[in-house]
This record gives C-alpha cells, sequence and structure tokens, in this order.
C-alpha cells in the first residue's frame, strides 16, 4: 500500500525537533530531537535529520517546518535593524500613542505629509522629489523597511505602491507596504505589524537558509511549506517576504500537535521550550482565536493567529537575585551544564569563583559566548574588541569585561545581545534539573557549581536554591493558566488585561494551594474543569503539581517532546480577504455604493448588484492568497457576508457590509489545482 511521508521540523530556542508523519495511516512513524545551534541553524536541522530513518527522508512528499525565532525575538526584544516610512503619520499621535502598539518614537522614522483625506480621496501627490531625495540617508547598514499610508485601505495603497517602487531604486534591501500585510484600518496596529516584519527579515532569511542548506545536504527533494499564526501553512518564499506571519508558526504548530495528541475536548494546551511558554485554550476540540490580531512582547499587530499567551519561561530562562530574593528573567542564557560540556575550562572559572566565596550583587557566574561575526561597518571598535576576545571561547564577566578595556560596572554590550551577536549564559532551571537529576546529558559539576555560587549569596543550600527555582516556575505556571481561564470567562479582563492587583490575589491562591491552607481568617483557591495537556520537553516535571493545585488532571501524552514538529506537518493552507462595500449618502439617502474590491474600486446603482461582484472580489482576492501562501492541488472557495447596521431615532441606518471570502487547500496534494464550493 502506498504511504505519503512528510516530515515535520521545528527550530525552536533550544531544541530542534523532527517527526516522520504517515499521511495514509495518520500516524507517526519516527521522531528526533538535537540542540539548537544558534551560530549556525542547518547544524542542528542536519544533526535532527540524520536521526531519522534514512529511507524516509528520499520517500518525503512535504516539509514542514514551524518555528519559535520569531516569537523569541519578540519576547527577548531581539531582531534586525528597521525602519518604517510613514506617509501621512502624526508625530504627535505616534509619539502620545504608538509605544502601546510597540511603535518607537516618531523621530525613528521617517514621516512624510501624503495629503489623503480619511475616505482615501487624495487631494495631491506627496513631494515625491522630496522623497527620494531624503530616503537616500538614513537606511544604510539596515536589515529591512516598511511603508505605511494613514489611509492606504481605501485608496488601493497607492501611495505605498509608488513609494516602494522609489524605495527599491535606491535600496537593495527588503522591503513591504502595510496593504500587502493587512487590511485592517487602525494606522498605528498595521504600522506596528509592518515594522515588525521589517525587523523579522534576517530572523527567517536566516532560518530558510538553514533549511535549504540542510535540504541539499541530504538530497531532500520534497516541497516545503511553514506553519502561519493560525496553525495553517505557507510557501517559504511568502514567508520570506511576511516573516510576520510567522510570529505565532512554533506555539501555533505546538496547539495544533497538542490537540492532535491529547485528544482533549476541553483544555489548556502549555507548550514550554527553552525560551518562552506557550498556552492556548481548547474548547470543543478547537482553539480559540485571537479577535483583534495577535500580540506577543510589546508588540500588538494585525497578524490573524490563535489567541496564544506568550510568555518568558523555559529550561533556558535565566535565574537571577535581587535583594535576598530569587527570580527568573523573561529572557535565554546558555545553560552553565551545557557550556561546561563544550567548554571544560568553564568549571575551573566556576570553581574559583565558588571557592573564593565572593558575595556580589552583580552576576560574577554569567559568561559570554560569541555566536557569530561581526561586520566591522555596523559596530564599534570596543564591540569589535569585544568580540575578537570571545573568539577562543566564553569568558567569564570579570575576563569579559577586561577584554573590553572596562570593568564590570560599565561593560554595555547590549546591541550585541539584541543582534544575536553574543549569547549570555548563566544559571537556569536545566542545570537544577541535572542537579536534581531529572535530566542529564551534559555537565552537571558545571551547574552545580553555578547553584553553589548562587546559595553562597543568597545564604542558603544548594536544595533550598533548587526547591525555590522549581518553585519559581510552577508560580509563573499557575499565574499565565488562571490570567488565561480569567481572561476568557470575564470579557472585563479580556479587553483590560490582568492588572498587578490582580495578579498579586491570584499569587495568593498559589500559595494557598501550595501550602494546603489559607490564613486563619480566609482561604483563597481557584478550580477549573480544563485539563492542562503538557508539550515541550521540561513540562513534564512541574505540571502534574500545576493541575493538582487547580484541581483537574495533567494530561502528557506520547510523543509530547516534538508536538510542535508534528503540527506543522499535519496543518493545511487557508487565506482570507475581505472586501467592503460602503454606501454613498446624499440629502435623500443612498446614492450608489462604493465596492473596495481585490482588483479595484467599482461603484454600483444597487446593493444587490455590488453584493454579487464583492462575492466574486473576495473569493478571487482569498484564491489569489491562497497561491501566494503555496496551495497546490484542489482550493476550496466559500465566503461569508457580515452587514453592519445602526439605529438612528427608531430608524436602521446600513453602514456597509463585508464580504470576506476563504480559500483552503492542502498542502501535500499533488492534484491539479481545481475550484470548487462558493
Amino acid at each position: 500500500m502506498y504511504s505519503k511521508i512528510g516530515i515535520g521540523i521545528d527550530t525552536g530556542g533550544t531544541y530542534t525537533d523532527a517527526v516522520v508523519y504517515d499521511f495514509t495511516e495518520r500516524r507517526i512513524l519516527s521522531s528526533a530531537k538535537a540542540l539548537t545551534t544558534r551560530q549556525d541553524l542547518s547544524i542542528g536541522i542536519l544533526e535532527v535529520l540524520d536521526k531519522l530513518p534514512p529511507e524516509f527522508l528520499k520517500s518525503a512528499e512535504l516539509i514542514a517546518l514551524s518555528t519559535t525565532l520569531a516569537t523569541n525575538a519578540c519576547v527577548e526584544g531581539k531582531g534586525g535593524r528597521a525602519k518604517l516610512i510613514f506617509l501621512g503619520g502624526d508625530r504627535k499621535v505616534i509619539n502620545e500613542f504608538g509605544g502601546k502598539y510597540g511603535l518607537p518614537p516618531a523621530e525613528d522614522m521617517y514621516i512624510q505629509e501624503s495629503y489623503t483625506k480619511f475616505s482615501g480621496d487624495i487631494e495631491k501627490e506627496p513631494d515625491w522629489e522630496l522623497f527620494t531625495k531624503n530616503i537616500k540617508e538614513g537606511f544604510k547598514h539596515l536589515d529591512g523597511a516598511g511603508i505605511l499610508e494613514i489611509y492606504a485601505m481605501k485608496n488601493n495603497a497607492v501611495l505605498e505602491k509608488k513609494a516602494k517602487e522609489l524605495f527599491q531604486r535606491s535600496h537593495n534591501i527588503p522591503v513591504v507596504c502595510g496593504h500587502e500585510l493587512f487590511s485592517d484600518l487602525n494606522c498605528l496596529q498595521r504600522a506596528s505589524g509592518t515594522l515588525l516584519n521589517a525587523r523579522l527579515f534576517p530572523v527567517i532569511k536566516e532560518f530558510l537558509g538553514a533549511i535549504k542548506t540542510a535540504m541539499a545536504e541530504r538530497n531532500i527533494r520534497a516541497s516545503a511549506v511553514i506553519v502561519r499564526s493560525d496553525g495553517t501553512l505557507m510557501s517559504e518564499e511568502f514567508a520570506a517576504l511576511r516573516p510576520v506571519e510567522t510570529l505565532l508558526c512554533g506555539p501555533a504548530a505546538s496547539i495544533a500537535g497538542g490537540i492532535w495528541l491529547a485528544k482533549a475536548a476541553n483544555c489548556v494546551i502549555i507548550d514550554m521550550g527553552g525560551t518562552t511558554t506557550d498556552m492556548a485554550l481548547v474548547k470543543d476540540t478547537v482553539p480559540v482565536k485571537a479577535t483583534d490580531g495577535i500580540s506577543v512582547g510589546k508588540w500588538r499587530t494585525f497578524v490573524q493567529g490563535f489567541s496564544i499567551k506568550t510568555f518568558g519561561l523555559g529550561g533556558d530562562s535565566a535565574v537571577r537575585y535581587t535583594d535576598n530574593r530569587l527570580f527568573l528573567e523573561d529572557f535565554r542564557v546558555v545553560p552553565l551544564c551545557i557550556l561546561g560540556a563544550r567548554y571544560p575550562s568553564v568549571t575551573a572559572g566556576l570553581q574559583r569563583l565558588v571557592d573564593n566565596r565572593t558575595l556580589h550583587d552583580i552576576y560574577l557566574h554569567e559568561h559570554y559566548l560569541l555566536i557569530r561575526e561581526v561586520d566591522g561597518e555596523r559596530y564599534s571598535e570596543q564591540e569589535r574588541r569585544f568580540c575578537e576576545a570571545l573568539r577562543g571561547g566564553p569568558r567569564i564577566l570579570q575576563d569579559a569585561a577586561a577584554a573590553a578595556n572596562t570593568d564590570i560596572y560599565n561593560l554595555n554590550v547590549s546591541r550585541l545581545l539584541q543582534e544575536g551577536v553574543v549569547q549570555l549564559c548563566g544559571l537556569t532551571p536545566t542545570d537544577v534539573m541535572h542537579i536534581r537529576g531529572d535530566f542529564s546529558g551534559y555537565s552537571r559539576d558545571a551547574a552545580l557549581l553555578g547553584a553553589e555560587y548562587m546559595a553562597i549569596n543568597l545564604g542558603i543550600s544548594v536544595e533550598e536554591l533548587c526547591e525555590k527555582i522549581y518553585d519559581e516556575v510552577k508560580r509563573k505556571l499557575y499565574l499565565n493558566v488562571v490570567k488565561i481561564l480569567l481572561e476568557d470567562q470575564d470579557r472585563h479582563y479580556m479587553t483590560k488585561g490582568i492588572s498587578p492587583e490582580a495578579e498579586a490575589f491570584i499569587l495568593q491562591g498559589y500559595e494557598s494551594a501550595r501550602k494546603g491552607q489559607g490564613s486563619k481568617s480566609l482561604s483563597l483557591s481557584f478550580r477549573t474543569d480544563f485539563s492542562l495537556v503538557g508539550i515541550g520537553a521540561p513540562i513534564h516535571i512541574f505540571l502534574a503539581d500545576v493541575a493538582k493545585m487547580l484541581g483537574t488532571r495533567a494530561i502528557i501524552p506520547d510523543h509530547f517532546e516534538v508536538a510542535n514538529a508534528l503540527g506543522a506537518v499535519v496543518g493545511r493552507i487557508f487565506a482570507a480577504y475581505p472586501v467592503e462595500i460602503h454606501p454613498n449618502y446624499n440629502m435623500g439617502g443612498i446614492d450608489d455604493y462604493t465596492v473596495f474590491g481585490f482588483t479595484g474600486n467599482r461603484l454600483f446603482e444597487t446593493l444587490a448588484e455590488a453584493e454579487g461582484f464583492a462575492v466574486r472580489e473576495a473569493m478571487a482576492g482569498a484564491h489569489a492568497e491562497a497561491l501566494k501562501r503555496g496551495a497546490q492541488g484542489e482550493i476550496t472557495l466559500s465566503y461569508n457576508s457580515n452587514r453592519k447596521d445602526t439605529d438612528a431615532k427608531g430608524t436602521q441606518v446600513y453602514l456597509g457590509t463585508t464580504i470576506t471570502g476563504y480559500a483552503a487547500a492542502a498542502a501535500n496534494s499533488p492534484a491539479p489545482a481545481v475550484l470548487t464550493g462558493c
């Protein structure tokens, strides 16, 4: 019997996973894990492929990809250098409200008057000669650019298209316009997603380049697709131009994989990786979707996707302390156990710190590791000198500062860390797993020495330190499970978020549940009927205790550690395209109707004519979008209609209609393209 084989690959911040999936029998045939190699992603990808049976590499017809690299970049504040061109932007509005969407100050953008009205009508053309002159400066050494015009969605984005054409004459860097990404009106939210897209160009370029290298070296000829933030798939070419669509790529794949593995109707799926933890609510086997675009870190966008809560918590979260209080940072560091296994000199340096019993409020045990070589023109002399000193291997903090010709108080390598040139290394929950025997494979000695040094500074034993670190992981998990359930249950929390005061209240519940009792005057607890489904390598260590505190059960399914790679390979390609119908009123009522269509804008005398044209345009737009995303074979088209009316003193007033076309196709279908349904 013929079987169609697909391979799912997920590159996370710490591990790269792979599964072999049989589409015919709908089962996993093999799986593997390898460390993600930040200095060259293809090394880790090749290693995980080589752990799979070689016959499957030859017979695979589809390679499906997911990655948390974009997610991690947002959570950790990393990414490439990029700049936004904002035509018609208001500097005062941007500076007052832009930060809520993740935008930088107006001074960090190029802003020029566009002379467009709210209706989208263009009073006069922008000064294109001035535009061409001004954009020649300020874009050197950038990784990408974004272009946005304030009312582009109402004039077929003619000014954005013109600005892009002129920009490409002057610069050879990737550039994408807001209208190519989003069709929503809020210009600040569109601007946020457009700028973020530009910042993610080098992130996705590195990932896709590594995939192509690995496939070429292993002679894999299958077509490749990548997961979008809503769990559907798109082509490599589409992802390269719209990397913002991968914003929740890894989390969306893990949710899809978790649903497939656990088969739980109502649950919270929790995927803990090395850098972040992702949570999603599933109701009647369907993941809840974000209603107004997804947000990660400081970025609030119009990217469509699952409603996923992503926060900085993973096996490689940095453990730190202040004022005798231990806490977990939101960012990832290389665990000391992994660093010590690769570089034996690390253990000797940590031993000296422990022997000296040096107390300090600066983290003297942390190291710096060079990930990639620097471009001399982009960095200062001190930054280049610092990187040169790391070429021989990692340096402990004091040595690293000396190499940069400074001391530990004035060392500033934040740009190198932010841009992924240098990686920080320190104590993590993964190190504690090695100390306690919950995980092995790397240097327990390096992990133990790092823990001993921190315990000395906190005045506690190593055993107490390890217990506190595990407790912090469970505390964060408990807090965020309750938050996602509260936001679903109460619209106030959904729209306003969970305040710091409410978080403190939730954490009181955690303390009561952990100790098994409340205060003499008050006992507080939270309970849920939703199961907690754990996926990701370290989650099984913590989830049972958290579920018990919430009065529910933990499910750790088979293949839980590679759920995201599975989720990538079982996805489908899906596209939507909205078309707006706007009534044009005069003193006597509605004069005619404007349809803002896929091929252009048209006027119609009757609503029926406008609706007929809008349906055809919406489905044509969805079909074209599906093809861009890599759809092959049979494409199923459909649409829905959303009419908007309001009541004005007892009279219904028609405000307009949105016709949304939908196109769905299997990424692994070899059949010729056929249009069906409507």
